[in-house]
């Protein structure tokens, strides 16, 4: 029974450990729906997991709480971020800060 428990996690690291490298998400588009404040990038929002994936399978194949700590540590930092600069700096370009920010863009590369 142990062993089928050791085996179901390090089946479950490596779901995620290639989910996390292969499915970062996010995207950089002229028509996207979101702008950074940091870099003026347009597009989608990126899932960001703070934290390293191979710790984590080093922590749980040696150590189970320690894995477990770390696992939930890492899944309530996860964060929404720019796909150009990684910063949590996006906002909808529906707002006031967000068509601020596309004219300011428009206007500098007008120029």
């Amino acid at each position: 029974m142990g062993s089928l428990i050791a085996l179901l996690i390090i089946i479950w690291l490596i779901y995620v450990a290639a989910r996390s490298i292969f499915c970062s998400g996010g995207s950089i588009s002229p028509d996207g729906t979101m702008i950074c404040q940091n870099c003026g990038t347009r597009g989608e929002t990126k899932t960001v997991t703070k934290g390293s994936i191979f710790i984590e399978v080093i922590l749980w194949i040696c150590f189970i709480i320690p894995g477990l700590v770390y696992s939930i540590w890492r899944m309530t930092t996860k964060y929404q971020a720019c796909p150009a600069c990684g910063q949590q700096t996006m906002i909808g370009i529906n707002t006031p800060n967000g068509q601020l920010l596309i004219k300011g863009k428009a206007g500098a590369s007008a120029e």
